[in-house]
């Protein structure tokens, strides 16, 4: 990205910002990754091409920075209080997204589902963002047997799984089944 979002941005950056991710977004819902054009976006948007590299040097640019969009949102509701809650919450959180955009959803499963570069990209990040979440606790509670490294890594991996086998494995489970499912994973009661 070419500007600093965590920097002060001026009125018309948030909103031309707010444009294209709206833009996106609303891309992403009807059509293929690879099938969107900067064109698209840029005609969605109402923003000229200029404008949009003024900002992004690629559609993929653009891409991170809506995945670090909504994981900033869902992530900055997740209130720390235990390593169990925390990622029932934060499970829980990323689920709800899913659920209230179906299109987008929907797209992903329509468009090789699981496999897809669509469902690999976003996951990624969300991933590494629940990593970064996962490890702020464990690096702060002393009492770990085993390095905080490994416990955020092997807890987001198992939060992005339980994630994927819900959306895709298992749509119609009940998010309270899915929290037991995850629980009994996260205290080692298979």
């Amino acid at each position: 990205m070419k500007i600093d979002v965590n920097k002060h941005l001026t009125l018309g950056a948030k909103r031309t910002l707010k444009a294209f991710r709206i833009a996106m977004f609303e891309e992403l819902s009807e059509k293929d990754f690879d099938k969107i054009t900067v064109n698209d976006i840029c005609v969605r948007s109402e923003y000229p091409r200029a404008t949009f590299y003024n900002y992004f040097d690629d559609k993929i640019d653009l891409l991170q920075y809506l995945w670090s969009y909504i994981a900033k949102d869902v992530f900055e509701r997740l209130a720390i209080t235990s390593e169990n809650n925390t990622l029932v919450d934060a499970f829980n959180l990323l689920l709800g997204f899913f659920h209230s955009n179906e299109s987008l959803l929907t797209n992903i499963k329509e468009n090789n589902g699981v496999n897809s570069h669509l469902w690999h990209n976003m996951s990624g990040y969300l991933k590494h963002e629940v990593n970064k979440v996962v490890y702020q606790y464990c690096a702060n509670n002393h009492s770990n047997q085993v390095p905080a490294k490994m416990l955020s890594r092997f807890f987001s991996d198992l939060l992005i799984g339980m994630l994927e086998w819900c959306l895709f494995d298992e749509p119609d489970i009940e998010t309270k089944t899915a929290d037991e499912y995850l629980i009994a994973l996260l205290n080692g009661k298979f």
